[in-house]
């Protein structure tokens, strides 16, 4: 039997939808983000991207083993409290307390968001994703910038992020959680 590649088209790029009608798609193997109602084909994460996305997780893994105050996943659909579009943070953190917004998806506002910024996506990740995660209620918002190789913390002040840079950050949230930008960019 020959080896044979069903070519296939994203289905959905484009398409008009709400959260329900979102929730009632079937998977057509493409990511996609909702931007203004509109489903757009999300591109693939670079190696690099995958790398410090990888990176992350494994020092939130570590850390939950010590001290397993919560959860996290990487590329989870969120649906923040402000009934916007669904938005899909590189890693999402819930701590135990908030666990009821787990369900398939995350319904609620994270505590802790990591975003790494690509060319695509940056405008968005600082603009309309900064602002909905800080009014949806995000608590930390983890921004990693491979194009300068700097690591920013924004914290959740109620009305406006209070924003921090360095080499090492330490979390509010997960006492002695802290990240040196030397660990991600060896």
């Amino acid at each position: 039997m020959p080896d044979t590649v069903a070519e296939t088209k994203p289905r959905y790029h484009g398409l008009r939808v709400s959260r329900e009608e979102y929730l009632d798609l079937e998977e057509d193997g493409f990511r996609y983000d909702v931007v203004d109602g509109v489903m757009v084909m999300a591109p693939s994460p670079s190696f690099q991207h995958g790398n410090l996305a990888g990176s992350i997780t494994g020092m939130l893994y570590a850390y939950f083993q010590q001290q397993p105050l919560g959860v996290f996943a990487s590329e989870t659909d969120v649906f923040l409290p402000d009934d916007g579009d669904v938005v899909r943070p590189d890693i999402s953190m819930i701590l135990n307390e908030n666990l009821h917004i787990v369900k398939t998806h995350i319904h609620g506002a994270p505590d802790m968001v990591f975003e790494i910024l690509s060319p695509s996506t940056r405008h968005r990740d600082l603009g309309d994703k900064a602002e909905r995660y800080l009014k949806g209620g995000v608590k930390e918002y983890w921004i990693i910038d491979p194009a300068d190789e700097t690591l920013h913390l924004w914290i959740n002040q109620g009305d406006v992020w209070k924003k921090k840079q360095g080499n090492v950050l330490e979390s509010g949230l997960l006492p002695g959680f802290q990240i040196e930008t030397g660990r991600l960019w060896k």
